[in-house]
């Protein structure tokens, strides 16, 4: 028997057979990589299926978002807040973005409702202190507070300022600005430090509020106590150099009733050693040297002030109650040992009665406390 041959056959059959076997594998690796494939391809395509169902996200209008976001502050009575709010719909409406939304129903709706706040709350007066003269301070505080009537607003989460006047380092009253927060009982407290000068004015107190809201907002709360720092010279000396005219346009020299009646004012006022005089000529030409040089040569050092100028008519005619009076009058007070004029003020006072007289009378006693009331509170 040959045994080559029968060899040769068996390495044939076997080779075929694994030649057979690696291509069965192949093809079964294929197949396994198709369905792969179109399993992917049918899971992608599902997804995207679900995705195309599902709705889509839309963005809140401009309008509800600003409505949710005040909405919010209005229930936590966040007065600060929804002011904000406000501002920033009042930006956004006044912007110049072309694609801009219209929200002018949300915001009229919000501007309403800042409204019915403000009209909520109000300050109530707690203590004002009296008078004090010039270089000493007060003897008490300035003190407030703020009323929500409705509830609608806490007072206790604002803070307020209080803006009253100063001296500054030219000597030139203005005015400074302080923040102040509410106490736990609500009252705002503002203790000044003492004017540097004599002055009628008033200590004004606010919510801390961006100041055009106190332009749109007519009814924004706020309130003014009386500031009222006295002159430190009502012992000082002083003369009244007044001028009437008479109805014609002319001066008349002598017996001043207007320098009666403010002298009369004065002396109810705590001022002492003050008298009246004459000075027409210098008092008629409005040459303020000429009234300092004779004040100084008759007084010497005896007068520390003066007041001077002139009262004349600017109406009188018959009304259906009677006579009607105007009166004007331009005076100055001016500081003799210092040679510096200290006030300068025009007062209108007008009065009507049954005569000419009684008119005349009334307007001047107007006048005349009106003027004492500025000598005091203004030299």
């Amino acid at each position: 028997m040959k045994i080559f041959p029968l060899i040769t056959a068996v390495m044939l059959i076997l080779s075929s057979a694994f030649v057979f076997a690696s291509g069965s594998i192949e093809a079964e690796k294929a197949q396994e990589a198709q369905t792969a494939d179109i399993t992917a391809s049918t899971s992608e395509q599902q997804q995207t299926e679900k995705a195309a169902e599902q709705p889509k996200k839309v963005k809140p209008s401009k309008s509800k978002t600003i409505l949710s976001a005040f909405n919010k502050a209005v229930e936590a009575r966040d007065y600060m807040t929804a002011l904000a709010i406000w501002q920033e719909a009042k930006d956004y409406i006044n912007s110049e973005d072309e694609t801009k939304e219209d929200i002018s129903e949300a915001f009229a709706f919000i501007e309403s409702t800042i409204n019915e706040y403000l009209d909520d709350v109000e300050f109530e007066k707690v203590s004002a202190p009296p008078a004090t003269t010039k270089g000493k301070a007060f003897k008490s505080a300035f003190s407030v507070k703020l009323v929500s009537k409705e509830g609608k607003v806490n007072p206790n989460k604002l803070k307020y300022t209080v803006t009253y006047p100063v001296v500054d380092g030219d000597g030139k009253k203005t005015t400074a600005t302080q923040t102040l927060e509410p106490s736990e009982d609500g009252t705002i407290e503002f203790t000044s430090p003492a004017f540097a000068g004599a002055i009628s004015s008033s200590a004004t107190f606010k919510v801390e509020l961006p100041e055009n809201l106190y332009k749109d907002f007519s009814n924004a709360p706020s309130i003014d106590l009386p500031y009222l720092v006295a002159t430190n010279m009502k012992a000082s000396g002083g003369s009244i150099a007044i001028v009437d005219f008479s109805k014609a346009g002319k001066p008349i020299t002598s017996n001043s009733e207007t320098s009666s009646a403010v002298l009369t004012e004065l002396i109810k006022k705590g001022f002492t050693r003050i008298g009246n005089c004459d000075f027409v000529n210098e008092v008629v030409s409005k040459n303020d040297a000429a009234v300092q040089r004779s004040a100084s040569e008759l007084f010497g050092k005896s007068v520390t002030y003066l007041v001077y100028g002139t009262v004349k008519y600017d109406t009188i005619e018959k009304v259906d109650a009677g006579v009607h009076v105007v009166l004007r009058a331009e005076l100055k007070v001016r500081h003799i040992l210092q040679n510096k004029e200290l006030m300068a003020t025009t007062i209108v006072s007008e009065a009507t009665e049954k005569s000419e007289w009684a008119a005349i009378n009334a307007a001047r006693k107007k006048l005349a406390y009106t003027a004492s009331n500025q000598i005091l509170y203004g030299m």
